[in-house]
């Protein structure tokens, strides 16, 4: 499998509330490439970068990015559907990725596409 053409970084931003702990931050190209990132413990208004999306521009390379995030909190694990996607574009490439957990919702918004959201479900 060859490296993707493009690459976004990513930065999570709790707006939850509270502390999250065991901050986990999927992201994969159609079934091409697979980015996973832990963020740790993240206190409510922190900000934290260190993720990078890979993924494929160009002719005949219009797939979907699907995002996963999980986590834990004072009430219990969270996390999103496994099916999520939005898509990134060659405009998003080297442009910061902004995911944003807020209560009961994820928010991704690339610097130039369309953002997306998801609901956030108990998962324990």
């Amino acid at each position: 499998m060859a490296e993707p053409n493009s690459w976004s970084p990513v930065q999570v931003v709790n707006r939850w509330g509270g502390t999250l702990y065991e901050v986990a931050v999927g992201h994969r190209y159609d079934e091409d490439h697979y980015d996973n990132h832990s963020f740790g413990t993240m206190e409510n208004g922190q900000n934290k970068g260190g993720m990078s999306a890979g993924y494929w521009t160009g002719f005949g390379r219009t797939g979907k990015d699907y995002w996963h995030v999980s986590f834990r909190s004072d009430d219990g694990r969270w996390s999103c559907k496994e099916n999520f996607y939005c898509f990134l574009t060659s405009d998003d490439v080297n442009h910061t990725v902004t995911l944003t957990i807020t209560r009961g919702n994820l928010n991704v918004k690339p610097p130039s596409s369309s953002p997306c959201d998801v609901s956030l479900w108990r998962v324990g």
